[in-house]
């Protein structure tokens, strides 16, 4: 059981730090474990971020729906300045994602030092926990910038 170790302190600093994603997130994996339900980690490792991705564009979308936002709306956005910024932000923002994805991949011992800043940033500098991703995606700029 000394596996999870990490786990638990994972779980604890988020508790500690009030962020209850990583807190659950930490929860969830002891939890599974316990359970034995290890023939679940590959999937989660292959899928989760696809899943998470997927959760989080769908709460994106919701105000499509409900007529929070309107093809007027997306339009007027769009051809104003911010909105601009906002479409380069997005294409931006989805590349360093897949660049992360693809070194997560590659070399996964980049995970805790992510993760640590995560935690450091949601403790003392109101961070959100949902940059993991991004975090991956600035991680391989700053390797392509400075280590190749």
């Amino acid at each position: 059981m000394p596996h999870i170790l990490p786990l638990l302190i994972i779980f604890l600093i988020g508790i500690i730090t009030k962020n209850n994603l990583l807190a659950a997130a930490g929860a969830i994996v002891i939890f599974m474990d316990i359970m034995r339900l290890h023939r679940f980690f590959p999937m989660l490792e292959r899928r989760g971020i696809e899943g998470g991705l997927l959760l989080l564009t769908v709460s994106l979308l919701v105000p499509f729906a409900t007529g929070k936002v309107n093809v007027n709306a997306v339009i007027k956005a769009v051809i104003s300045p911010v909105g601009l910024f906002a479409v380069i932000g997005g294409l931006l923002g989805a590349y360093l994602n897949s660049q992360g994805i693809d070194l997560v991949a590659v070399q996964p011992e980049i995970i805790p030092g992510i993760l640590i800043g995560v935690i450091i940033s949601v403790s003392f500098f109101n961070g959100v926990s949902v940059g993991p991703v991004m975090a991956a995606g600035i991680t391989a700029l700053l390797v392509r910038i400075f280590l190749r």
